[in-house]
């Protein structure tokens, strides 16, 4: 699968979410890319991976995670 979402994170970086196989798994990869000299994207090391079967769980947490901090900042 090609598809993949670009988040722009600043002037150098984006946020980078694709679906990827590896060793017949297979995987979300969620990756800061930075822009090269030839304004293309690469990817760094930083970021995660997680089966697909997982993300549902890492979404629903991290929404949780999210609802919780907007709701301390509010108070």
């Amino acid at each position: 699968m090609s598809e993949r979402v670009v988040i722009k994170k600043n002037n150098r970086e984006s946020i980078v979410i694709s679906q990827t196989e590896l060793k017949g798994n297979d995987l979300v990869d969620i990756r800061t890319f930075f822009t090269n000299g030839e304004g293309e994207l690469s990817p760094t090391n930083w970021g995660i991976r997680v089966r697909l079967e997982k993300l549902d769980e890492l979404v629903t947490t991290l929404s949780a995670f999210s609802q919780n901090i907007m709701e301390k900042n509010n108070d």
